[in-house]
């Protein structure tokens, strides 16, 4: 409920059973869908060096050159060079070496056993990992079985700490055993990219690497489904914050038992992304230069209503894009203020540099609906706003037009909703759960008219149809939004009205959610 306390632990622990009905293949393939990619995939394809009887003309090329061609192989394929010539045995040790131990998989023939050699992926990555001098520019490891192995893990982190690797992706298999993380992790100084997967990660102690020459270039991390003694401990979040003075971008993902807080301070993150996870509280404490605070809290088999999250905002002077907002599930602060459905603005409880904000909405449920104009009040900056509109399994109130007429001024809405507004009547998640589609309900054309009413500026409103709708010339839909036309509008201009009909998933994913180049993560 929104302005209302988080809930006991106790109401957590019996939640928490939903998550028995996740299945871990799901879980695993939700989190590699979330890993950055490689430089290079298999898919780039093998050397060739020419037929026999035909000339070696590749041989011949320049070293720097052939060095690239070799870089752009996968693992294996590299390796296999080393048997073409000398020279080609000295370019393999001085190139920097992209591992994925993906494109060491050999799958069975057709009609052989339907299983895969896990033990020879291990053994071809022990082999690489010791043979080649280094540098590793890149080592993705999401295949071997970690669990049988856990000396060689330690060796594995001081060879790469020595190697100089600068991409490291660490996800542990079997899941959903966790397998300790070795605390040489810490000491791989070169690093600039870390996602760590389905670990248990290392206690803090005394003698535990700590501070900002622990991880001196680091400036993305992603902790995805890692644990402490019972859960991803806030106190690790924190210690890796203080070992990262450029970090960048911090990704919670697909850790739904923890961390219960999340507290950031660092003068260099750019972007947080709490993703298909849960927290009791995420406090952004003092973050001078975040520009991106992401929540996506659904989680597959998981009744993420149950699990209330209050999100507070301190110091986040240059907070750009803000979203999903979800009242259902979010309890917002800004400043020491809880912001509950009436409460009075004042500069303590606003954050103007807010310009692109995205909100969940049942209009079906009033006091969620109530919330929303809440929410707008407390960023009067937004230029773009995003609402996806979410069925109500129980209904309860009417948010009809009467209702909207009767919401006092919103700054955002009067005189700064200058680019766009996105209304999502129907929605995709990407782990395959599929929101109401568009039927033109009262409840959401009455906010349409509201926003036409009220936006003195707009330029743009979008509705976007999910899951094969399509508005025609004929059909209902496109009869129901036509019907906006007629409305009274603030704006002299006329504003552009789009549809959008998107067959299956959502452009929404993790990927575009925590790339900064993309200066509307929402607009997909």
């Amino acid at each position: 409920m929104p302005g209302a306390p988080p809930r006991s632990p106790g109401h957590r622990s019996s939640s928490v059973a939903g998550v028995g009905r996740v299945v871990a293949d799901d879980m695993m393939s939700a989190l590699l869908t979330c890993l950055p990619d490689p430089p290079f995939s298999a898919a780039r394809g093998t050397l060739f060096c020419g037929a026999a009887g035909l000339e070696d003309r590749i041989s011949h090329l320049p070293k720097a050159l052939l060095s690239n061609i070799i870089s752009r192989l996968p693992a294996k394929d590299a390796a296999h060079t080393t048997t073409l010539s000398t020279r080609w045995r000295r370019l393999w040790a001085s190139t920097p070496l992209v591992l994925d131990d993906a494109d060491l998989v050999v799958f069975p023939q057709r009609g052989g056993p339907p299983r895969i050699n896990w033990e020879a992926v291990f053994t071809a990555v022990d082999r690489i990992i010791t043979s080649h001098p280094g540098p590793f520019g890149c080592v993705h490891l999401t295949v071997c079985y970690m669990a049988p192995h856990g000396g060689a893990l330690a060796r594995w982190l001081r060879l790469l700490a020595a190697k100089r690797v600068e991409d490291l992706v660490f996800v542990s298999r079997p899941f959903p055993v966790h397998v300790r993380l070795p605390a040489d992790v810490l000491r791989i100084s070169s690093l600039r990219r870390l996602y760590l997967g389905f670990w248990h990660l290392p206690d803090l102690f005394p003698g535990l690497p700590r501070g900002p020459e622990v991880f001196p270039h680091l400036q993305e991390i992603g902790l995805c489904h890692n644990a402490t003694r019972s859960a991803l401990s806030a106190e690790v979040i924190e210690h890796l914050l203080q070992c990262s003075p450029v970090l960048e971008k911090l990704s919670i993902i697909l850790n739904y038992d923890g961390p219960t807080h999340v507290s950031v301070r660092s003068r260099s993150l750019r972007c947080v992304v709490l993703w298909m996870s849960l927290a009791r509280e995420l406090s952004i404490v003092a973050t001078p230069r975040l520009e991106r605070l992401i929540l996506w809290q659904t989680i597959p088999g998981y009744p993420c209503d149950l699990f209330i999250t209050k999100v507070k905002i301190r110091n986040a002077p240059e907070l750009r894009v803000l979203g999903s907002l979800d009242p259902s599930i979010h309890v917002l602060e800004i400043g020491n203020t809880v912001i509950q459905a009436g409460t009075r603005m004042s500069p303590a409880n606003m954050v103007p540099s807010v310009k692109i904000l995205a909100v969940k909405a049942r209009f079906g449920i009033r006091k969620e609906a109530k919330m929303l104009p809440t929410f707008l009040r407390c960023f009067p900056g937004v230029e773009t706003l995003h609402v996806m509109s979410d069925e109500a399994d129980e209904p309860s109130g009417k948010c009809n037009l009467k209702f909207w007429q009767e919401v006092a001024p919103i700054d955002c809405l009067e005189a700064r909703v200058k680019k766009r507004f996105d209304l999502w009547l129907s929605f995709i998640v990407i782990i395959s759960r599929v929101f109401s589609q568009f039927q033109g309900k009262r409840m959401e054309l009455a906010f349409l008219r509201f926003v036409l009413e009220r936006a003195q500026i707009l330029e743009k409103l979008v509705v976007v149809l999910a899951n094969g709708d399509t508005a025609t010339e004929d059909d209902e839909t496109c009869t129901k939004l036509k019907a906006l036309a007629t409305a009274k509008r603030a704006s002299e201009s006329r504003p552009t009205v789009v549809i959008v009909a998107r067959e299956g998933d959502s452009a929404w994913c993790f990927h575009r959610a925590s790339d900064l180049s993309a200066s509307d993560p929402f607009d997909g």
